[in-house]
Formats: structure tokens, sequence, C-alpha cells
């Protein structure tokens, strides 16, 4: 996403928060990105580690660190059907989507054999490269007085980072000011009301030691004003 847009809007237009949707600030999602659906069809197992063997019905090819969830896999162990784990590998040849993904899990080692059962991942937040800066503001509906709650992480860690949820009436740089309380952990949620007459809001990220890794920053607002 791009940084905190200083041109006036008649140039550079503001994007506003959408009621049940979040905005990102740093990091993105594809919304209309079908997840992928991948049809078993071998399990083996070793040290722990899982290879799933499948075709893709459905979705891009999985990549390393996205979410998977398994079902429905009858040979080895029910150790083989997680849900949300993270994959540590994936291979496919891009014009058939016959492949394989690999996750871990605690399970009896077991030679490749034929298997059926379906595997979901879920399409995956990609992060940004983390910098001390001011992101991208957004705007709110105009009634006002909405809950707005600011969460991120950070995929490839730095050693810290300190960033906060800001508003102002005008959408200029020196009249934000902090909501709620500065943040400093890797990771994390915080929820406040902005105050009725905060028309825009965005993440400052005020310091970063040790990085820069990548940043996931996203706003939602809530559906209803006052909460």
């Amino acid at each position: 996403m791009p940084p905190f847009m200083t041109a006036p809007p008649g140039i550079t237009p503001r994007r506003g928060l959408t009621g049940g949707l979040p905005g990102y600030c740093s990091g993105s999602y594809a919304f209309g990105q079908s997840p992928t659906r991948m049809n078993v069809t071998s399990v083996a197992i070793a040290a722990n580690v899982v290879t799933l063997g499948g075709v893709i019905q459905e979705g891009n090819i999985p990549t390393v660190g996205s979410l998977v969830t398994v079902r429905a896999t009858s040979v080895g162990t029910a150790a083989v059907n997680v849900t949300n784990i993270a994959i540590t590998a994936s291979t496919f040849v891009a014009a058939t989507g016959v492949g394989t993904i690999t996750y871990p899990a605690t399970a009896a080692n077991l030679t490749t054999t034929p298997d059926v059962g379906i595997a979901y991942v879920a399409v995956p937040e990609v992060g940004e490269t983390n910098a001390i800066a001011k992101l991208q503001q957004f705007a709110l509906a105009p009634d006002g007085g909405y809950g707005v709650t600011m969460v991120w992480s950070t995929p490839s860690a730095p050693a810290t980072i300190a960033l906060q949820l800001e508003g102002a009436i005008n959408d200029t740089d020196a009249e934000y000011s902090i909501i709620g309380s500065s943040q400093t952990t890797l990771s994390g949620t915080l929820i406040a009301t902005a105050p009725v007459l905060v028309r825009f809001v965005r993440i400052n990220v005020t310091g970063l030691t040790g990085g820069p890794g990548t940043l996931i920053a996203k706003l939602y607002q809530s559906t209803n004003s006052g909460n």
C-alpha cells in the first residue's frame, strides 16, 4: 500500500473504510481470490513432516506460510488431518495442478501411500517491507463515533516495533494524534472508539529495530456508529 498521502484529494483520492471489511495500511489480501481446494492423492510422513500429494481443483498454487486444513484422509494417523497449519514447502506443476505440500505433524513415519481426502488452503495475507513511516490514511463514515480496530503482525519479524493508531478531523499531517496507546509488541490488536469529530485514521510506525522484516497492519471500522 502507498505511504501517508500528502497530495490534495483532488490529485490523490482518499480511500474510505468499508464497514465489515478491513483496510490494509501495510500488506494486502486478495479479496477476490478463491481459496485453494486440493484433492488428496497420497500421504507420506518422515521425521514428523507430512508430504501431502494432490491435484488442485480450485484456486492458486499454495505458498509457503499459507495455512492448510486437511480432512478425510485415512492412511497413517489422524494427525495428518490438521486445521490451519502453516505450509513449509509447496511444489506443483502449474500446467496440471499436480504436486505436493509439506507441513509438520507428530506422527509415525509412513512411506508414500495412496489416499483420498481434501486439503483447503486459505488465501494468505501478504506482508510489506517494514519501515518507520506514517502509513496510508483512510476516511471514516461521516456520522462519526465508530469503533476502530487496529490489527498488526510481523510475518518476518524485526527485533522490536512501535506503532500507534492516529486520527484527525482534517486530513493534514499536523492534525493527527494518537487514539488509544502506543503498541510495542510484534503482533496484536487495539480496539478503540474514534472521537466523534475524527474523520480520518492511519497507522504510524514510530520505532523499529533489528529489521526491517515485514508488516501486515490493517484497520477495521465497526458497522454501527457508537460501537
